[in-house]
């Protein structure tokens, strides 16, 4: 069966979930726009919560280009465009179109530049742009990109020796640099020490950045560490022993505002290390494998869960920030050897809910842990090298995990993500370091599996699909045009062929992948344009290069980023053995019938059209007598910054009220005529552009005349009178009138 995720597993596992939305990030369109040989290519994002009701219309130059229903994908090819063009995209619900996002230039090459500041290096070592998390740090709606700087002597746990500082920078895609964070002395630099996390934990509509942190960190100031844990510490002591470990010394987790850096919290790290044999051996390498992701473990918003060891003794925490305090939500601690998750993870973690009460458990590989830390489930195959979680057997309820094993003679096993049931398994020799989940074969019914312990192609019924056919085994990734997996592995994205039985180099880019023979990008995710994925390479010193399709699509699909699956992966790529992000349900088997995720859309940005609402006494429009005052009235403005009145009469005027968003209007007209008076809010959501309201005020002079005189009319009025009243019944004027015809 086709699960729809996550109501349906519930129905399907006989469960119930009352929870609410879990909230995401609000996001902007994305547009993207990128020169080809046929014109221009564009594509833009389609949002969780758009629906098939949402259309849009596309714009070259402020001129209108192409419409699209609520049923057409999200790219177009613009074979009048040029270079020099400026396209913007507008969202169209219920026949009204709402406000663009900033205009776009066009990309010269297929890939965007993005500028940075290098570290300044060591006498033996040199700063390369390492592994990525983004996060929407400044509430404008589009992803920023946290990065972490690897030194050319960063060390794997088991390789002795003093590492280069580990730095963290946070720029916007257009190469600004936001902040800087020095993580000091008393962090080792490698792939198993720091673990970055990135969210919106308070739900403020602004992601938070959360690391291990030590005496002697800057936080984006410039300023060392000086909260909570970290108050009065000697920030001058370095505690590396004499082969580079550090073994000794104050651990803790700090909280960093996402948009400047600034420490906001820091407690003890726990899991601490405590007793250092205690974690598998005594020279530090075991102790000091970490691993971190995100977790929706009320259902509502992102905590935060800090791991410490997987070979031996695992211990978990999960952190929670209300955007006054970092607070323990509970501590896991598997210490006892042949009992729940003790051995059983692995080099890479992930989370998601696998169980449909509306709340993420961890997945460890060969165990998990419930969303409230308590042990769920051991399969007994112990550590690995890599996993993948998603809906991998449709005809299995809920979500799988296909996982490698390091020890012989496990190999690789496919089970059941809620119960650990495995589905099917075989044995290997040795080592199997890689292994990778992705549909790269419509042929077969759900996802092809496949590892580095043989040459086999596996369906998900444990069935030899292709016996000496093995694709590359590092990244899945959306690229092309279809619903099924291209694969990434290095700077090459390739396409599996099952005509020819074979994998055929689909694109290749410049620059360079990250963490030696792992072979990564720093970064794979749908971040820009419409659903499919962007991989960001290197160039080994400076510059980061943003990689997006120009192949046109027939299929809508909303941002992966709004999956809650998959939005978590986002979270956890960077962790240790870095893992492609996976959908929570079978993109090629929904078709264009996608799932609808059960999400909200929180912060600032969040779409809300402007409103100026009327208040209390007081008519908007109103006619009175010159001299006389108005009656005074009120509008307050919501969901804008302000607002601006024109043309109103001389003495009337519209005060703004800063702290109750609100304008007040009062006067006494010194001019006589009719007044339409407008007003416009600012600051708005570009999403919905700008409100406007009108009002009017007809100014009456008593002394005018209220008649005109027709000399030439058919027929006269020998004898009449004239009288004038003014607006308060009162007769101002009286005169009489022979041998006219007077009209009003």
């Amino acid at each position: 069966m086709n699960k729809i995720w996550c109501l349906g597993l519930s129905l399907a596992l006989g469960l119930g979930s009352a929870q609410a939305a879990r909230q995401m990030e609000w996001l902007n369109r994305g547009l993207v726009a990128v020169k080809t040989t046929n014109g221009v290519f564009l594509s833009w994002r389609v949002l969780g919560t758009d629906g098939n009701t949402t259309g849009f219309n596309l714009y070259r130059d402020g001129e209108k280009i192409a419409s699209f229903t609520g049923s057409q994908a999200s790219n177009y090819t613009d074979t009048k465009g040029t270079a020099s063009s400026k396209y913007s995209v507008k969202a169209v619900v219920g026949g009204k179109e709402i406000a663009a996002d900033a205009a776009v230039s066009v990309w010269s090459n297929q890939y965007l530049t993005v500028n940075l500041d290098r570290p300044n290096g060591g006498s033996d070592y040199t700063y390369s742009p390492n592994d990525i998390a983004v996060g929407d740090v400044d509430g404008d709606g589009e992803f920023e990109l946290i990065l972490k700087w690897d030194p050319s002597n960063s060390k794997d746990n088991s390789q002795k020796g003093k590492t280069g500082k580990v730095i963290i920078d946070c720029y916007k895609i257009n190469g600004k640099k936001l902040w800087r964070i020095d993580l000091g002395v008393n962090i080792r630099a490698g792939a198993h020490y720091t673990q970055m996390l990135v969210g919106d934990y308070d739900g403020d509509g602004k992601a938070e950045f959360a690391v291990k942190t030590a005496p002697g960190t800057k936080d984006g100031s410039g300023n060392y560490l000086s909260l909570g844990s970290a108050k009065g510490a000697d920030h001058s002591k370095d505690y590396r022993n004499s082969n580079g470990y550090i073994l000794s010394g104050p651990e803790w987790l700090t909280i960093f505002n996402g948009e400047t850096g600034k420490e906001m919290a820091t407690v003890d790290y726990n899991p601490g290390r405590g007793t250092v044999k205690n974690w598998g051996d005594s020279y530090g390498n075991r102790v000091d494998r970490f691993l971190a992701t995100n977790a929706y473990l009320d259902g509502k918003k992102p905590s935060m869960v800090f791991q410490r060891g997987y070979y031996t003794r695992m211990a978990i925490t999960a952190y929670d920030w209300d955007g006054k305090t970092l607070s323990q939500r509970w501590y896991y601690n598997a210490a006892t050897s042949g009992q729940e998750c003790y051995g059983q993870g692995n080099h890479n973690i992930s989370a998601g809910d696998v169980d449909g009460d509306g709340f993420d458990e961890i997945i460890e590989g060969s165990c998990a842990v419930d969303h409230n830390g308590k042990f769920m489930y051991r399969t007994g195959k112990g550590h690995g090298d890599a996993m993948h979680l998603s809906d991998l057997d449709p005809d299995n309820p809920g979500l799988e995990v296909w996982q490698v094993h390091e020890e012989k003679p496990y190999g690789y096993d496919l089970h059941d993500a809620r119960t650990g049931k495995l589905l099917f398994s075989e044995t290997s020799s040795g080592d199997n370091g890689r292994g990778v989940a992705g549909d790269v074969d419509s042929l077969n019914r759900g996802h092809e599996l496949w590892s580095a312990a043989n040459w086999n192609t596996y369906t998900v019924k444990g069935k030899i699909w292709k016996a000496d056919k093995r694709p590359a085994y590092n990244f899945r990734i959306y690229w092309d045009s279809d619903l099924l997996d291209e694969l990434l592995d290095n700077t090459t994205i390739s396409k599996w062929d099952h005509a020819k039985q074979q994998s055929n180099t689909l694109f290749q880019m410049q620059g360079n992948s990250c963490n030696t023979t792992k072979a990564t990008p720093n970064f794979s995710g749908d971040i820009l344009g419409d659903w499919r994925e962007e991989v960001i390479l290197h160039d080994g010193a400076s510059k980061l290069y943003i990689y997006t399709t120009t192949i046109p699509t027939e299929h809508r699909m909303y941002t992966l980023a709004h999956d809650p699956i998959y939005r978590l992966g986002m979270s956890w790529q960077n962790t240790a053995y870095n893992q492609p992000p996976h959908l929570g349900f079978w993109l090629y088997g929904n078709k264009d019938k996608f799932p609808t995720p059960d999400i909200t859309l929180v912060g600032d940005h969040t779409p809300k059209p402007a409103a100026i609402i009327k208040q209390g006494a007081g008519s908007s429009s109103q006619t009175i007598a010159l001299g006389d005052s108005i009656v005074p009235f009120t509008f307050a403005i919501q969901n804008a910054d302000g607002a601006t009145v024109k043309n109103l009469p001389a003495g009337v005027s519209a005060k703004w009220n800063a702290q109750t968003n609100s304008l007040y209007f009062s006067g006494t007209p010194t001019v006589s005529g009719e007044y339409t008076y407008t007003i416009t809010t600012k600051g708005g959501d570009a999403e919905y552009g700008e409100a406007t309201r009108s009002g009017k005020f007809t100014i009456d002079d008593p002394n005018a005349k209220t008649t005109s005189l027709k000399p030439r009319a058919k027929r006269a009025l020998l004898n009449g009178s004239e009288h004038v009243y003014d607006l308060r019944g009162r007769l101002v004027k009286q005169r009489k009138h022979r041998g006219f015809y007077l009209t009003r």
